[in-house]
């Protein structure tokens, strides 16, 4: 048996890569991070990758839990990740990349366990 909270660990990783994308499409952040400025294509082509992964953690939020509470719990999920991108660029910006990497193999393991 599956624990319950597995479902939402994955949609904290879906909603943390998605806020850690827009952020790097951003140029101050991008800097911080590569120390060089993003070009046009790569600030597009990261939003747009946000988007999907915004309105995928959306979708899997609603699909696990209903639209009535799966909204509620998808605002609670984004504040929560939102807050660990901004820790994550307030002191440690080279560090968010790894922490892309390490959530998208974390998130799509723990999506494929929960079935989602």
């Amino acid at each position: 048996m599956m624990p319950e909270f597995i479902p939402a660990l994955g949609i904290l990783g879906l909603s943390y890569l998605s806020l850690a994308l827009f952020a790097l499409a951003k140029f101050g952040h991008f800097k911080d991070v590569f120390n060089r400025p993003p070009a046009q294509w790569q600030s597009h082509l990261l939003t747009l990758f946000a988007w999907l992964l915004l309105a995928f953690s959306l979708s899997a939020c609603a699909s696990d839990q209903g639209w009535a509470y799966g909204s509620i719990l998808f605002m609670g999920i984004i504040s929560l990740a939102a807050m660990l991108v901004i820790l994550t660029l307030s002191y440690s910006p080279r560090h968010l990349p790894i922490g892309i990497v390490a959530g998208s193999v974390l998130t799509s393991s723990l999506l494929l366990s929960a079935g989602l």
